[in-house]
Formats: C-alpha cells, structure tokens, sequence
C-alpha cells in the first residue's frame, strides 16, 4: 500500500489572512480534498493578527464542517505561558504543558466550551507548537477530543487511554513508498509563487491524499506494542538530534571555509 497524505491547515481564527485563505479554500474544493483545519477557539496570540476579524467566522466553520472537513482544536488561546517542551519536545514554549491537572483541564474546558456554544463538534485535537505532556493526555482521555493530531512515527494507532494518535510528521509535501503521514501548512504568510507550488502538489499527489475519517476508520483498530507517546517522544528526540547535527555540519563548514580564506 502506498503512503497517504492528510492535509492539515493550523491558526484558523478570525483574524487569519483572510486573502491567501480565500485561495487555499478554492484549490481545495476544486480538486475535492477533505482537509483537518486546527482552529483556535479564543485567540489570544498577536502574531495570528494577520487581518481585521471577519463577524462570520463560526459560520463560515460551521460551513466547513458541514462539507465534511475535519476541525480540531487548536488548544485553546493560542498564548504560550510556559517553557515547557512537553512530550515531543520540538519548542520549549507551550500553552498546556507544564501546568497542573486543573489547568489544564480548565483551559480544555473553555475551549470546549466555545466549540459546543457554536454548535462546532471538535474532530481531533492538535497542541500548538506540538507541546502537550502526559497530563494533556490525561485531560484529554477524560474530556475529549479522542484523536490527537501529532507525533513522528509511520502509522496512527490507539492508545492504552483509548485516544486515537493521527502522526504529523512533515511541513510540505514530500513523497514516501509507505505510511500516513500529516502535511501541516501555516499559509498566513503565503505569496503567489507558494500558493502555485502548492496546487501543483495538489495535483502531482491527488490519489494519495485521504480525509480524517477514512484513517480513523482504517487503524482505529491498530494497537501496536510501543504507545504513540512513546514512539512521539522518540520522535521527537531522532528530529532534535538530526537538527543538532545539521547545525554542526554547517558550523565546521563555515570556519573550514574562514579558515581557506585566511
């Protein structure tokens, strides 16, 4: 079986940029794509303040759920208030990890809250700056919603606390022989020559793409020995090493280069 591609769109929020989403939005259903769209239910972060709040918004999720798009929850402010890289560890700022059990909860019961107040059912759940921790999990398995959109491994599976982990491992689309992987697009700052680009991939990886429920339907059975959060953490620790390493190749080459010029 061939690799499969689930396109997720993160910060949607009122006051995203409304003309590069416009596009992105046509593209999509003109080539009939199902994507997961992670919107933040009370945005808090200014650097998501891209254009003036449109008054539609829930309506316009609304609408888009009812065409079959998936939502997830995007935390719930957008507004990181630790230092806490949480499980997978790529940033060390977070909106949820490192906080207590009742934090957490209270943060996650808000969001909800807003979510239910406009009629929205929350598909999946995805952290901003992928920082969660065991706690989240917790929360999570008490409260909903039950898949998680994050971690760097091959194949979604359910969890010992019965959440559903849906991997998101790549930034753009890149092709691969096996495994689901999620392409999370930031598009606020989006020009034409990238709007292009990506219709282009649209098109070129068309046969492989697949919407939210079809994974859900297709591993939610799958429970493999390692847990997702196990294999997310070491995920994450295999990507924090090959930055390092990046990082020294391109130091020793810069000062062999110095040295040459001295």
């Amino acid at each position: 079986m061939s690799a499969r591609y689930l396109l997720r769109f993160d910060d949607i929020c009122p006051t995203m940029n409304w003309d590069v989403w416009n596009e992105v939005e046509a593209i999509l259903q003109r080539h009939d794509i199902c994507p997961l769209l992670a919107v933040v239910p009370d945005n808090q972060d200014p650097e998501l303040q891209c254009f003036p709040a449109v008054p539609d918004f829930w309506d316009r999720v609304r609408r888009w759920q009812l065409r079959g798009w998936a939502i997830a929850l995007h935390g719930f402010q957008h507004k990181f208030i630790t230092a806490d890289a949480g499980l997978i560890g790529l940033n060390h700022f977070s909106e949820f990890a490192g906080l207590s059990q009742q934090d957490q909860l209270e943060k996650l019961e808000q969001a909800l809250a807003i979510f239910q107040q406009e009629n929205i059912t929350p598909n999946a759940w995805s952290a901003p700056a992928h920082s969660f921790d065991q706690i989240t999990l917790q929360c999570l398995s008490e409260k909903g919603p039950y898949v998680i959109s994050d971690g760097l491994f091959l194949y979604p599976q359910t969890d010992s606390q019965g959440l559903f982990w849906v991997p998101q491992q790549l930034s753009d689309f890149r092709s691969f022989p096996f495994g689901v992987y999620t392409v999370c697009f930031h598009p606020n700052h989006w020009d034409r020559t990238q709007l292009q680009d990506f219709e282009r991939n649209i098109v070129a990886y068309q046969s492989r793409l697949t919407s939210l429920p079809e994974i859900i339907e297709a591993y939610k059975n799958r429970k493999p020995l390692l847990s997702a959060a196990t294999l997310a953490k070491w995920g994450g620790a295999a990507l924090r090493l090959k930055q390092r390493l990046r990082l020294r190749h391109r130091l020793f080459s810069a000062a062999r280069k110095q040295r040459g010029m001295t």
